[in-house]
């Protein structure tokens, strides 16, 4: 998998449905902050949900959001934010990265000052976007280009499918002429291109 590690899913912030988890960890009813965050940060555009579900451990909550959110169908979480009662009483947060794991992902003492934590938490999400997608970058060319052939012919995808590679060619056909070479090759159509390559279209 790209986007992930064996924990699981690393959602890229772009594309993540959910960018930011805020863990509430309460003692009582007037420590709780995570609503307030919230509409902080989800004015400043930021995708966001709290957590502050009290029949539910702290530690089940972490796993929870990391492994698998079968609720919201969501997994990989960019950011965290982990906030209890010391962290209410010094008007503080702490922000915990998903592709980064344990102590070097943690950023401690954040401020709850609006401006401060919404530039932390835009300035983080960048920061795992950006080797991310040079990481799938990478990936793609060296795993993937690397494996890819034009062809220009049906006897030319044909060939080049039975060296075990991806074939890259102009498509115009109908849905039962790509039934024929699934059928006939074992190959399916994976991409279309926006701009289509100009070439062959005879597939009979």
């Amino acid at each position: 998998m790209t986007h992930g590690d064996d924990a699981g899913l690393v959602f890229p912030p772009r594309i993540a449905p959910i960018q930011v988890i805020i863990m509430a960890i309460w003692k009582t009813a007037d420590d709780k902050m995570g609503t307030l965050l919230k509409e902080v940060l989800h004015k400043a555009g930021v995708k966001i949900k709290v957590d502050d579900s009290e029949q539910r451990t702290s530690g089940w909550k972490f796993n929870f959001w990391e492994m698998k959110i079968r609720l919201y169908s969501v997994t990989g979480v960019p950011l965290k934010l982990e906030v209890g009662p010391r962290d209410v009483a010094n008007r503080s947060v702490v922000v915990s990265r998903r592709d980064v794991p344990g102590k070097p992902g943690k950023d401690l003492g954040i401020s709850m000052e609006p401006s401060v934590l919404v530039s932390h938490v835009k300035s983080s999400l960048e920061d795992i976007q950006a080797p991310l997608l040079q990481r799938a970058t990478s990936f793609r060319d060296r795993c993937l280009y690397s494996n890819i052939a034009d062809v220009n012919s049906y006897e030319e995808l044909k060939e080049v499918i039975t060296e075990g590679k991806w074939a890259r060619g102009p498509w115009s056909a109908s849905d039962a002429e790509e039934l024929k070479v699934n059928e006939e090759t074992g190959a399916t159509l994976r991409c279309y291109p926006f701009e289509q390559p100009q070439g062959f279209h005879d597939w009979s």
